[in-house]
């Protein structure tokens, strides 16, 4: 019988062991164990959210970057639209000037045009009268006459 007590004792003593260990090493390890595969699992997951958000905040600055390069499209059309309307504004101006320096230009010479007409009647209308006077003075003589109507003709325009 005493086999069977030392037997029996072998197994109280082994039994108690691992329930010790069990209590006192299985079950902290595993639960440690257990706190680190959660630990994982949510790094993972939070790593396939941040993945997850990055491929949204790509997708929403290709998107901002295509309106942004819509609107700069835009503006830039605008400007182009605007510098050629104020190209063609300063072509329209110059031409209206210059057309002004040229009507002005063409009065100026139509108006010293008309002085210069009038000197000359003025001019002419003195040698008239000057021719007159010496016609009067001098004798009825026909070639003498058209001698003395051609020099001072020639002697008046000389001058001019």
């Amino acid at each position: 019988m005493s086999l069977d007590l030392t037997f029996i004792g072998q197994i109280v003593v082994f039994l108690t062991l691992v329930f010790l260990m069990k209590k006192h090493l299985y079950g902290p390890l595993a639960d440690l164990m257990e706190a680190r595969s959660n630990k994982i699992a949510q790094g993972l997951a939070a790593a396939d959210a941040g993945k997850e958000a990055k491929a949204k905040a790509d997708a929403e600055i290709a998107v901002q970057l295509k309106e942004a390069r819509t609107k700069a499209s835009e503006i830039i059309a605008a400007a182009e639209k605007r510098s050629a309307e104020l190209n063609e504004e300063s072509v329209i101006r110059a031409r209206v000037e210059a057309q002004q320096i040229v009507d002005g230009a063409r009065d100026e010479v139509h108006a010293e045009l008309n002085r210069a007409r009038q000197t000359l009647r003025n001019e002419v209308a003195d040698i008239a009268m000057i021719a007159a006077e010496r016609v009067v003075e001098a004798e009825l003589d026909a070639k003498r006459h058209a001698k003395l109507v051609e020099g001072i003709v020639s002697a008046g325009f000389g001058n001019a």
